[in-house]
């Protein structure tokens, strides 16, 4: 959520449209499926390497059009300077299906190089892979301009609302198990999402993103990786008002410089290569992590994302701003809750996660690097019993090589959050919250409206247990309360430390239980 399914709308229909300007079926055209058959304004070819479409110009105003489907293992289809244009010209349905630009089905292969394609209107992709498809996208740019007066009968997904992000159209979709991959392209929303995945079948899909920018214009997301879906940024940039990058329950991304590009994905590249980092920039947080439970299960619905970050920046970015009014759109409590999460880089919400931060720049407007909170929706992943925060998984972050400064706010008093520093420095204050100070942030707001108020009472101390491992060094900003602290050999701690109320000098080596005060000195 979202993607689709019961938590996005829209869900993810499998297998192909039954018409397209040009369908391609197990490597032939299949004019029976065309809406005007062998009519359009292309070179269509076939060749040892599969079908070639070269200068396609395709224009409709038809909510419903499709453009390119290709179906079946034995479709290889490449196109090439194509410029695809599906407008709206008149009123969709509230229950009409949207059509692509570019559908891969059922195994089928689509290069895409050097074209223009933009889509109009709500509830439309630009390009879709599914199934075992391959989609491939060289130096073009893709586009999806959002809602118009003719898509007005088209829901936004109420899933939107439960994450707080606004939009209602997906430029790129991949879902099943579909490989899907991106080089010096642009890939533009108005809003929802860029680059999104969703309904993964396992053992998973695959969504490859090099030298690529993904942008959300006035709200949404960058990228998404669904559960059992996996999103590698390689020298790639993202960009929201809202969101850079979501990622739910199973669901992976990795955010990489080109170097770690391998083989095997560059080998579809035409064009420029990079060494550089990714950066992923956004309004509210660079990173968003959480983890929906749909039917209430608590602990047997728990589960843990992957983040992974090499020679690459996170950063929010006060000046991106979106354009909904929360306060007006949902409730001044939604409004508050968005002001005390923005501009922390990661932000995870109600989850375990597993964060690997090697190399990685991390700058934040609000000084908060890390930051963990009770998810703001009904589905979130609330603990039901105080044991079931040891039961689960914890926030495990490692840093490595890195010098950062900013905080850690471990708010969600539900969970058990581990941080190890290896060769880096921090500079800032680390904070366990308890339910009082979780529940004292709304007391002036109405309980109704707020979904994750949902404790009274909770009496276990989980907090943050904090490992300073070779070559680390932290240096105490502020008040700071963790759970367990261990200074292993070589590390550094600069900071006044009590441990249950008495004054402690940590002894190298030893790793120190409680409730550990520390501040600066």
């Amino acid at each position: 959520m979202p993607g689709g399914g019961p938590g996005g709308a829209m869900p993810a229909m499998p297998g192909a449209p039954s018409q397209s300007a040009i369908f391609i079926a197990n490597g032939a055209e299949l004019a029976a499926k065309e809406y005007r058959p062998g009519q359009y304004d292309a070179s269509l070819k076939s060749t040892a390497d599969g079908i070639r479409i070269q200068d396609l110009s395709l224009q409709s105003g038809d909510f419903t059009f499709n453009g390119i489907v290709a179906t079946g293992p034995k479709s290889v289809v490449t196109l090439e300077r194509a410029k695809i244009h599906l407008g709206v010209t008149r009123a969709a349905g509230a229950r009409d299906a949207g059509g692509a630009a570019v559908v891969a089905s059922e195994g089928a292969t689509i290069n895409i190089n050097d074209s223009d394609l933009t889509v109009d209107g709500a509830q439309r992709y630009v390009v879709e892979t599914t199934e075992d498809a391959r989609l491939i996208v060289n130096d073009s740019r893709v586009t999806q301009t959002g809602s118009n007066a003719f898509t007005a009968s088209q829901k936004e997904p109420f899933s939107n609302d439960a994450l707080f992000i606004y939009g209602i159209a997906r430029s790129n979709m991949s879902t099943a198990r579909s490989k899907t991959y991106y080089f010096n392209s642009v890939v533009t929303t108005e809003g929802w999402a860029a680059l999104s995945t969703d309904a993964a079948a396992k053992p998973g899909l695959d969504l490859y993103v090099y030298n690529t920018r993904g942008i959300a214009q006035h709200g949404g997301y960058g990228t998404y990786a669904d559960f059992d879906c996996r999103v590698w940024l390689y020298g790639s940039t993202l960009s929201s008002p809202e969101v850079g990058a979501i990622i739910s329950k199973s669901g992976q991304i990795t955010i990489a410089d080109g170097a770690s590009a391998p083989a095997d994905v560059l080998r579809y590249n035409r064009g420029k290569t990079t060494s550089a980092g990714s950066v992923v920039t956004a309004g509210r947080n660079a990173v968003m992590i959480h983890a929906p439970d749909m039917m209430g299960e608590g602990r047997g619905a728990a589960d843990s994302g992957t983040l992974t970050i090499r020679n690459s920046t996170l950063a929010t970015d006060r000046s991106l701003k979106g354009t909904r009014d929360y306060a007006t759109h949902i409730s001044k409590a939604a409004a508050a809750y968005i002001d005390y999460i923005a501009g922390a880089d990661l932000l995870l919400k109600s989850t375990s996660a597993t964060i690997d931060l090697d190399g990685a720049k991390l700058r934040s407007y609000s000084n908060v690097l890390i930051m963990t909170v009770l998810n703001s929706d009904r589905m979130g992943n609330f603990l039901k019993s105080e044991s079931d925060g040891a039961a689960v998984k914890p926030i495990a972050v490692s840093m490595k090589n890195m010098n950062v400064t900013g905080d850690v706010r471990h708010m969600d008093y539900q969970r058990i959050m581990t941080l190890a520093l290896e060769d880096t420095t921090l500079k800032g204050a680390i904070v366990s919250g308890s339910v009082n100070d979780w529940n004292g942030l709304w007391a002036k707001f109405e309980r109704k409206d707020m979904k994750w108020v949902q404790n009274d009472a909770w009496n276990t101390f989980y907090g943050v247990r904090v490992t300073l491992g070779k070559g680390a060094t932290w240096d105490v900003t502020g008040p700071s309360l963790l759970s367990a602290l261990t200074v292993q050999p070589g590390a550094r701690l600069k900071g006044k430390v009590s441990v249950d109320g008495k004054p402690v000098v940590p002894v190298a080596g030893t790793t120190y239980q409680g409730r550990i005060a520390l501040t600066p000195g």
